[in-house]
């Protein structure tokens, strides 16, 4: 217990490092110093990649999105009152921005319209298909045809289930983490997850 305790006191002290860093940062670029984004460039551009590909399904129309991403938050970080992360603020503007994406091709319902109703408990996900079950590298030796089938799974997703489902166990966030990114309550993030993992666990059945 004595260990896990200090890696969680740990991790933390860390986050607080990263958050006392690009707080000087962005007071830099507010001050006249627009160059210093870069580092948000360099830091996030991979990470946010690859949530936004994972809900658009398309490298093209991704990378073209994580660009307009970084335009839009260098654009608004004077309104950025430092509340979450910054990276959490990136992926709110990211599920923004992926969410007129898809209004612009066919009619989809907003995060703000989703009700309230929420189910005990979270469901779960067979181990081997779970994303969270493991580092990244790891996830990268599953058979192609089971990537495929994963894939494609999470297409059957809603786009509101498929971005929880991607943050909670692809970006390892926190349901308070998710909440601030989307402006859902928890009860909401909760039924989403509850859901998406049904959902998957039917389309994968026969891969347990």
């Amino acid at each position: 217990m004595r260990g896990e305790a200090g890696s969680v006191t740990g991790q933390n002290v860390v986050k607080h490092d990263e958050r006392a860093r690009e707080s000087e940062i962005i007071a830099e670029i507010r001050t006249g110093n627009p160059d210093a984004f870069e580092y948000f460039v360099r830091t996030y551009q991979k990470r946010l990649f690859r949530f936004i590909q994972t809900l658009v399904r398309d490298a093209q129309e991704a990378d073209s999105l994580t660009q307009e991403v970084f335009v839009k938050a260098f654009r608004s970080l004077r309104t950025f009152k430092e509340e979450a992360s910054f990276e959490t603020w990136l992926i709110r503007i990211a599920i923004n921005s992926v969410r007129d994406h898809q209004r612009r091709r066919k009619p989809v319902v907003s995060f703000g319209d989703l009700g309230g109703e929420s189910e005990e408990g979270e469901d779960t996900l067979p181990r081997r298909l779970d994303p969270s079950d493991g580092t990244s590298p790891e996830r990268d030796l599953l058979s192609r045809e089971i990537r495929n089938r994963i894939s494609r799974a999470l297409d059957s997703l809603s786009p509101r289930q498929r971005a929880v489902f991607v943050m909670k166990h692809y970006g390892q966030r926190s349901i308070l983490e998710i909440s601030q990114a989307t402006g859902l309550d928890e009860g909401t993030i909760k039924s989403h997850l509850f859901r998406a993992a049904r959902k998957l666990r039917e389309k994968l059945e026969d891969l347990k």
